[in-house]
């Protein structure tokens, strides 16, 4: 019996023609799943539009490069949404970009630049993890 794919391979199927694979955390897939169909597929369209522009960080990159905390993070943007999705862009020995995204949500009073502050704890031990089981 064939497995269902998920979005998040079907991302994963049109981005590796460009090298860049996405990583969704807990949290951010948690996020995700707490918008409308519609939103989802807007939000697919703009981290695969990021994807295709350069995920890396400017100057390496087309990223818009974060502050504080998050300045090893960029963001993409879309005003008409009001929505961030915030995002380490980690380019691996085998020339593939990995764009790890942190959190998804509303820009409304810096909510979704303190989700991802707070996660950052959080989303660093869930890599570790992954890299310890792969």
């Amino acid at each position: 019996m064939m497995r269902k794919q998920n979005v998040f391979d079907i991302i994963n199927q049109k981005l590796i023609q460009f090298n860049i694979r996405v990583y969704f955390a807990h949290h951010a897939v948690s996020d995700f799943k707490g918008f409308s169909a519609g939103k989802k597929n807007q939000i697919i369209a703009l981290i695969i539009k990021q994807a295709q522009k350069g995920p890396l960080l400017r100057p390496d990159g087309n990223g818009i490069r974060l502050k504080g905390k998050l300045k090893d993070f960029g963001k993409i943007k879309n005003k008409a949404m009001n929505i961030r999705i915030i995002y380490r862009p980690v380019e691996s020995e085998d020339g593939i970009v990995e764009m790890q995204i942190i959190a998804i949500g509303p820009r409304d009073r810096e909510e979704v630049y303190e989700k991802a502050k707070d996660r950052l704890t959080a989303f660093f031990a869930e890599l570790e993890n992954r890299k310890e089981s792969n």
